[in-house]
């Protein structure tokens, strides 16, 4: 094989590898773009929810400490049955039963407020357990993916040391002789056709 045929051989396997090159980046960012857009759709909207039920909870009965108060602070007269005896007049029974009806709407207010919190606390420890699910789910993929990716790499890393080899393993075309230097030029097309 001549130069000219170690030239033609290095060009073919450089063009190699930049398709190789090429076609392996065009190939990672394609699927990597695919990835995204079909698992992590639905993602932000989950974490979006997630975290407004959060701060749903922040404001939750069980934290109002003002109506918790209130409640602690109603007279003995409505907690305790015994004490219903002291009442001596209608005037103090109409308070009483004044102060308990107001009572009775507080609690059940209160209590209506706990049994929706109940609700919200069960819905949002299954919104963090599916969310937890789909990360793990999406941590797998993720690590597939990186596998690939790290498989792709190192042949890729093997296909350039290799080409990298043979680079080096060809003739220093600046050592060869000078073919043209000593030979005379070949005669044109109208000196081969001449009659002369």
């Amino acid at each position: 094989m001549g130069a000219f045929g170690v030239i033609l051989r290095s060009l073919h396997c450089v063009g190699l590898y930049i398709q190789l090159s090429a076609s392996l980046r065009q190939a990672g960012s394609d699927d990597a773009v695919n990835h995204i857009s079909s698992n992590d759709a639905a993602a932000p909207q989950l974490t979006e929810e997630l975290v407004k039920a959060l701060q749903d909870l922040e404001n939750a009965a069980s934290g109002d400490a003002a109506v918790r108060q209130k409640i602690a602070s109603l007279p003995q007269e409505v907690q305790d049955v015994s004490l219903l005896e002291k009442i001596t007049d209608k005037q103090a029974a109409d308070k009483l039963s004044k102060t308990v009806d107001e009572a009775c709407l507080l609690l059940a207010e209160y209590n209506g407020r706990l049994a929706a919190e109940l609700e919200d606390r069960r819905q949002l420890a299954r919104m963090l357990t599916e969310y937890i699910q789909s990360q793990k789910e999406a941590l797998s993929e993720r690590e597939k993916k990186l596998e690939e990716f790290k498989q792709k790499l190192a042949r890729v890393t093997q296909v350039r040391k290799e080409l990298k080899s043979h680079i080096q393993s060809l003739p220093d075309l600046s050592l060869l002789p000078n073919v043209t230097g000593g030979l005379a030029p070949l005669p044109s097309a109208g000196d081969l056709f001449s009659t002369d």
